[in-house]
């Protein structure tokens, strides 16, 4: 285990080039299991593979354990990586795969035999040892590939997108068999991932990036509840945050958003005080699917919760709970029903808003309002 700094890093190729990464500051503590996020192109890989010195740095420090790595040649990095592609040696053995690194260490035999022998039991691929990556289904070879990575004991382990070659069953299966290595092992992980269900489940914390910049570090708990912008609050959660701009309002009653529903009719809705600065003016409201659904009688009276009447688009029962569309601003927005309770698509229906856990965002910079 050990730990890892990344300071000030950035990245840009050519002289006058843009920023591929943009002053990256993280650290992850011994043991800690880190998940990088983001759409495609945001400079997860790039940033990954400076981690393990396949990528020249631009400027700032790779610190593991303290030491400075930024010249430190990748194979004296102590890191192994598991990629997206298994790269597994089509022409040797699981067996084979497993000890060719341990081999490069120069290990005895007997201390070789002993390591693959205990990966495998970890990873329960006992039975694959004598045979060839071309024998073996996604799922295992993807367990060689993580087999060959365990048996080098490094200090730090690399997974880059491991997961997004194989299907949906699979996905799960070798998400909880990593959860687990990483329980049992309490190894320090750096994990690269656009399934942000890999990143809820999996993470300890998790850093979302955009455009090669570093947008926000915590838990799955802190980035899902409190995120710092729209772009995080959109891209954790799905369904996706709902988004609705609405006018701030002051009442008799405090204050009120003003919102349109399909039929043209206006309604409103309770909002906090923390939002007085911005009466007369708009915001954007973000809430949860979950945090539209049917009427609750025991959060019904509660403050910031309302009831609104709207009619139902498409439903997507999925099994634990109904997803409906409903409109507000001539927008579609998600909710998440109980799959027990009558909804029927192209009826009207009372909705209960829970805008006690709702969050605000300015809609000019889109930033959190707090």
């Amino acid at each position: 285990m050990a730990t890892l700094d990344i300071k000030q890093l950035y990245k840009r190729y050519g002289k006058n080039g843009p920023n591929t990464l943009e002053d990256i500051n993280i650290s992850i503590e011994s043991g800690e299991f880190l998940i990088l996020v983001g759409p495609s192109g945001c400079g997860k890989s790039t940033l990954m593979n400076m981690i393990a010195g396949l990528e020249e740095i631009t400027a700032g420090d790779i610190c593991i354990d303290g030491k400075v790595v930024n010249d430190v040649d990748p194979k004296d990095r102590d890191i192994a990586m598991v990629f997206q592609s298994y790269a597994l040696y089509p022409n040797m053995t699981v067996r084979g795969n497993i000890e060719f690194a341990l081999k490069i260490q120069k290990m005895d035999k007997p201390e070789r035999d002993k390591e693959i022998t205990r990966v495998a039991q970890l990873l329960q691929i006992e039975h694959l040892l004598d045979r060839k990556p071309s024998q073996l289904s996604g799922g295992q070879q993807q367990r060689v590939s993580m087999g060959r990575a365990l048996a080098r004991q490094p200090k730090i382990y690399l997974f880059d997108e491991p997961l997004s070659n194989l299907d949906a069953k699979l996905r799960v299966e070798m998400r909880h068999e990593i959860k687990k290595l990483h329980q049992r092992l309490g190894t320090t992980i750096v994990y690269v991932t656009h399934d942000q269900i890999e990143a809820m489940t999996l993470a300890d914390r998790i850093a979302v990036m955009k455009d090669g910049q570093l947008l926000q570090l915590g838990s799955p708990a802190e980035i899902y509840n409190d995120p710092a912008d729209m772009f995080v609050a959109g891209f954790m959660g799905s369904p996706a945050m709902n988004f609705l701009h609405c006018s701030v309002e002051q009442s008799e009653h405090g204050l009120v958003g003003s919102l349109v529903c399909d039929q043209q009719q206006s309604h409103t809705i309770p909002l906090p005080e923390h939002l007085a600065k911005y009466a007369g003016k708009s915001v954007v409201v973000g809430i949860r699917p979950e945090q539209i659904t049917h009427v609750n009688p025991y959060k019904q009276d509660k403050p910031l919760v309302t009831t609104l009447n709207l009619k139902l688009g498409v439903l997507e029962p999925t099994g634990p709970d109904t997803i409906a569309l409903v409109t507000l601003n001539d927008k579609e927005i998600s909710c998440r029903l109980d799959p027990d309770k009558p909804a029927v698509m192209g009826e009207s229906l009372d909705l209960m808003f829970d805008m006690s856990s709702a969050v605000f965002f300015d809609p000019n910079s889109e930033q959190r309002i707090r």
